[in-house]
């Protein structure tokens, strides 16, 4: 072919010989010497394959009459990524198969480079799995078709990927590769898709796309550049100077090249379901007769015999002589039921299939079936097999009891009727290739960096990690590995934590997808109307993202929210109380159906009653803090002018902003006060401390707004919005409704603190307690401002209450939400709230297994936003959809 090639060259014309024999020269310099000839010949056939192909479509498109159509057999469009895959596979196959020397290596490139182009001609039709090659999506196609030449250009002039790594065995090339890497992660998430990707094989576009500001909808820039406004704006000027005009140039290209998209219609009729309804059998009709009553007890025995295997392994796995006598057993003529083996992993496996199988999971039962089944045949044909193996009666023990397992599943089959979430199946799969991929190759480097036996060798530790990760035993050996106990004992941590990441994925329960319908959240508010007094958390039932399980006669509901498997509801129940218990059995019913664990967080005294009589335990989770707006005023105009901290009162301006210093000085003040609470003659430190900072800050300029939500305008809502959602990494309060500015919360309260600048420097949300109480539902501040800003806020507010001032009039009573109980946010909280002298009131988490308890907790701190930062939904995202965390 190379020789061919350069023939070519000689007989054109002699004029520009120069310029020809030197292309030829470097054509087999470059191409033919290096070996890099078959690489070149596919680029060529893929990129004529594409040029060839487009033509014709577009010719197909304008109805020329002198082209050739579609190739349609028998009324079949068949599409050319059909042929694409065909050469693909004659070009692969025969350049691993043909042994006929470089020339039919060159033609099975350049037919796998044709093939190449016809596949990733229609790239979009794979992705998409439908016809988009007219579409806005077909561009995709063309992209595809530009990345692929790109890189094989680029391995053409002997450019390998991340800065030259091709393997090896040395460290060196893995530490090289690994920040490129990095480098080339950090350009996709901030949205520099073409630079992060060319970056593989160029590491200088990585580094710079890394280093460069993000584009304004990546992910980086909703993580870091939210509290950044700044920094979001040249991101913006940016997109639109360069980003915008370059895409609308490649757009043009492309259209000249591929031909422009048209809106084409593949909408298609929804399939008519085909119902068969088939009255049951005398024999069906028999059998759920006789077995109908075993299958209670037969669930029940399933579920005991596993934590029975659960309880012995772990007893087996501790006590060193029983361990190794086991073993030893299990290791001649005897053989152990089901899942009883010494050790951890057969402990843990035991113990997650019981809990599946408690809580009714199809794929639980199926799992288990499976595996008791195949073990039942396995030991059975063992012992046939061996004429020892039948005189010992512990094998046929061991028999029996896999039988009685195996039928007992079987037995009670209807019961376990509550599907996985959609997609348990695939993510199973997918966590099990990507988890052994992992486990295995971090094995390795452990095996390989403390094999004791010379020399050491990346197959053999790949192989020994391998076996002891995929089979959780060393039953297999390894010739040529000679490892210390660690590194067995961190493998098969790795496997067991393998089995767990899989078994998790596949036995996910079902997400609560089910949200607060309208009617729901009418027939709620008006529950509110009535009841709203009892609970100072009760308007946050109200939230979106929370379903709702009523009583037979709808006079009570429960709230609640499906997190991380934990049907959670919060607060009391509304309605009367009477009505409880229904509510609160129908809520367990759906939790039952679904596999998920009930609990209720901060739960009232009354609550805690209800759902103690349903079979609950209570636990304290934290205080609630509730200020007496009367009882507020008179200690703020009461005490006397206390000689107050000098150390609080006299800090020294820093950075020159007055402002900005008597904040401090304030913040200084009300925290001093706070100590001062507990000791002998200091009950009046904390309305002295607060009225001295409400002096301090009305001194320096600030002001205090309140409004109610349905006087602020959609433009303000935007202006609101930004500034809470770039604060939210300030701790706010533990419950909250998640929303701000929705039309249908017209009666919530809004407070702004505003410097002599007429900015906001912190914000508060208060929802309705009843007709005459507020409860906080939003605080946010600006990272300089401290504590101060939302002190003078808060005293503001009482004050304002107790005068009557519009929008505050009628106000007795203020709940500042709860106090947690972790303990460095719980002192926290008593230094921030102890000067307003408030009400305790004890909140309580409700649960129904201790075993279950460290679950319930993952599922509270994430509703509370303890793991991620709450997030609000404003109005301008309302018609959207989203629901806020």
């Amino acid at each position: 072919m190379s020789v061919g090639v350069l023939a070519a060259l000689r007989l054109l014309p002699d004029h520009s010989g120069a310029m020809w024999h030197w292309l030829g020269d470097a054509y087999r310099n470059r191409i033919v010497e290096t070996g890099r000839e078959p690489l070149f010949l596919l680029l060529v056939g893929l990129i004529g394959s594409f040029l060839m192909i487009r033509f014709s479509v577009r010719m197909i498109r304008r109805g020329v009459k002198w082209w050739p159509g579609n190739v349609q057999p028998g009324g079949v469009h068949i599409h050319h990524v059909v042929f694409g895959q065909a050469m693909m596979l004659i070009g692969g196959i025969g350049s691993f198969a043909v042994r006929g020397g470089p020339v039919a290596h060159n033609v099975l490139a350049v037919v796998f480079g044709i093939g190449c182009g016809l596949v990733l001609d229609e790239f979009a039709l794979v992705l998409h799995l439908e016809d988009v090659y007219w579409s806005e999506q077909g561009r995709q196609s063309v992209d595809a078709v530009i990345l692929a030449v790109s890189v094989i250009g680029l391995l053409l002039i002997g450019q390998a990927p991340l800065g030259g790594y091709i393997g090896g065995r040395s460290y060196e090339t893995y530490v090289a590769a690994a920040p490129l890497l990095g480098f080339v992660v950090l350009c996709l998430l901030k949205g520099k898709v073409w630079t992060g990707l060319l970056g593989v094989m160029v590491p200088l576009l990585a580094l710079v796309g890394a280093l460069r500001l993000a584009r304004p909808a990546s992910p980086w820039a909703r993580w870091r550049y939210a509290s950044r406004p700044r920094r979001m704006a040249r991101a913006e000027r940016r997109e639109d100077r360069f980003h915008r005009r370059f895409m609308a140039m490649k757009t043009s290209v492309m259209d000249a090249v591929a031909g422009a998209p048209t809106p084409v219609s593949l909408a298609k009729p929804p399939p008519r379901p085909t119902i068969v309804d088939l009255p049951p059998s005398r024999l069906e009709l028999l059998l759920a007769r006789v077995l109908r009553p075993l299958r209670d007890p037969g669930a029940a025995i399933a579920v005991w015999y596993l934590r029975v295997a659960t309880a012995v392994n772990v007893v087996t796995g501790v006590v060193a002589p029983f361990r190794h006598r086991v073993r030893a057993a299990a290791n001649g003529e005897y053989v152990t039921p089901f899942l009883v083996s010494p050790g951890f992993t057969g402990a843990v496996l035991a113990y997650l299939l019981s809990v599946s199988l408690r809580r009714r999971k199809r794929a639980a039962w199926i799992a288990t079936t499976l595996l008791a089944t195949g073990y039942l045949v396995v030991i059975v044909v063992t012992t046939g097999a061996l004429g020892e193996a039948r005189q010992h009666p512990v094998n046929w023990i061991s028999i029996g009891l896999t039988l009685v397992l195996l039928g007992a599943l079987l037995v009670s089959r209807p019961l376990f009727n509550v599907r996985g979430e959609r997609g348990n199946a695939a993510l199973g799969l997918l966590s099990l290739v990507v988890g052994a991929a992992v486990a295995v190759g971090v094995g390795t480097l452990l095996v390989y960096a403390t094999d004791q036996a010379p020399p050491r060798q990346w197959a053999s530790s790949l192989r020994y990690a391998a076996v002891r990760v995929l089979t959780v035993s060393g039953l297999f050996d390894v010739a040529g590995i000679e490892v210390s106990g660690w590194t067995d004992v961190a493998i098969n941590v790795l496997s067991v934590a393998l089995m767990l990441v899989v078994l998790l994925a596949f036995f996910r329960a079902p997400r609560g997808r089910t949200r607060l319908a309208p009617a729901d959240e009418r027939r709620l508010r008006a529950l509110l109307r009535v009841y709203g007094r009892r609970d100072s958390l009760g308007y946050f039932a109200l939230r979106r993202d929370k379903a709702v399980c009523w009583d037979p006669q709808r006079e009570a509901a429960i709230v609640y929210r499906v997190v991380n498997g934990v049907a959670l509801a919060s607060g009391d129940p509304l309605g009367p109380r009477a009505a409880w218990p229904g509510a609160i059995g129908h809520w367990l019913a759906t939790a039952r159906r679904h596999a998920w664990v009930p609990a209720a967080a901060y739960a009232g005294a009354a609550a805690a009653v209800a759902y103690e009589a349903a079979g609950f335990r209570a636990l304290s989770a934290g205080e609630e803090v509730v200020v007496e707006v009367r009882g507020f005023a008179e200690g703020y105009r009461g005490g006397g002018r206390e000689a107050l901290d000098p150390q609080g009162a006299s800090l020294v301006e820093t950075d020159g902003d007055p402002g900005m210093a008597a904040l401090r000085r304030a913040d200084a003040v009300v925290g001093n006060a706070a100590g001062r609470e507990a000791e002998p003659g200091g009950a009046q430190a904390g309305p002295v401390a607060l009225r001295r900072a409400r002096e301090l800050v009305r001194a320096a300029g600030y002001t205090a707004v309140f409004r109610r939500q349905r006087e602020i305008g959609a433009e303000e809502w935007v202006r609101l919005g930004q500034l809470a959602d770039a604060w939210r990494r300030a701790r706010g309060v533990p419950v909250g409704l998640g929303r701000l500015g929705d039309p249908g919360d017209g009666d919530c309260l809004v407070a702004e603190c505003r410097d002599p600048r007429g900015r906001t420097c912190a914000l508060l949300g208060f929802v309705p307690w009843g007709e005459d109480g507020l409860t906080l539902d939003l605080m946010r501040r600006d990272r300089e401002s401290g504590r101060a800003p939302v002190d003078f806020l808060l005293t503001e507010l009482l004050l304002g209450a107790r005068s009557g001032a519009p929008p505050l009039a009628g106000i007795t009573r203020v709940s500042l939400n709860l106090l947690a109980r972790h303990r460095r946010r719980a002192r926290e909280g008593d230094r921030a709230y102890a000067a307003y002298r408030p009400l305790r009131r004890e909140r309580y988490l409700l649960y129904e297994r201790p075993a279950e308890l460290p679950r319930v907790a993952a599922a509270g701190a994430l509703a509370e936003g303890l793991l991620t930062a709450p997030r609000l939904v404003t109005p301008a995202e309302q018609h959207t959809g989203p629901t806020g965390v």
